[in-house]
């Protein structure tokens, strides 16, 4: 039975969405890029409805919407000039509204499982293949996945689809030790299937290094 602190194994992007910490408590922290982003789709959906896209009379319709910004322009114009202090408050008013516009859309699944695939590919680099005590550490110093021991962070990975060697190679002097190879992450990053490799694998199950390779 998959217990509620295994459930959340697939939390692991490389970086959490804004600021530090795990995902989920830093996506609702007040970050820059987060009031950013709000401002932008603030800004976004203003332009779609003042161009009023699709719509059937579209073309009173934006002379009609641009004449009510004109008016509000106005109106704001000289409600900054005789009470700055309403500005103020209609300017913070705005600021919480693009903060909470800017809240991250939860990924999907997949888009979870892709990002720990990129993140290997991305540890995996040049080589032919990398240690799995090598992902484990690189892994577990991100924000995000220091709360996964190697046991979790192995399920993540098989979870993902990612095929676990029981022996890799990286040079002549770097061999015999389970890890990733480059080819199985760039077939699963590519759209094109490639041949399925014919030694034997660990695909998570226990073999008898255990079911964790620890550094």
């Amino acid at each position: 039975m998959t217990t509620k602190s295994e459930a959340d194994t697939l939390e692991l992007p490389p970086v959490p969405e804004f600021g530090t910490g795990r995902p989920r408590w830093a996506a609702h922290r007040i970050h820059p890029r987060r009031l950013s982003r709000g401002h932008l789709t603030q800004w976004a959906r203003l332009r779609a409805w003042t161009i009023a896209e699709n719509h059937p009379t579209r073309g009173k319709t934006v002379t009609a919407r641009a004449a009510g910004l004109g008016l509000g322009a106005l109106m704001v114009w000289r409600t900054a000039n005789e009470e700055p202090r309403l500005l103020a408050i209609g300017a913070g008013a705005y600021a919480i509204s693009a903060w909470r516009a800017g809240r991250p859309v939860p990924p999907t699944e997949d888009e979870l499982k892709r990002r720990v695939i990129e993140g290997v590919a991305h540890l995996i680099g040049d080589r032919p293949a990398v240690f799995l005590a090598d992902v484990y550490a690189a892994f577990q110093l991100r924000p995000a996945a220091q709360h996964l021991d190697d046991a979790r962070l192995r399920a993540v990975l098989v979870h993902s689809g990612i095929t676990i060697h029981r022996s890799v190679r990286i040079s002549a002097t770097e061999t015999g030790r389970s890890g990733i190879k480059a080819t199985d992450i760039q077939a699963l990053l590519s759209p094109t299937p490639v041949d399925t490799p014919s030694e034997d694998v660990d695909a998570g199950q226990p073999d008898g290094e255990g079911a964790v390779d620890r550094p």
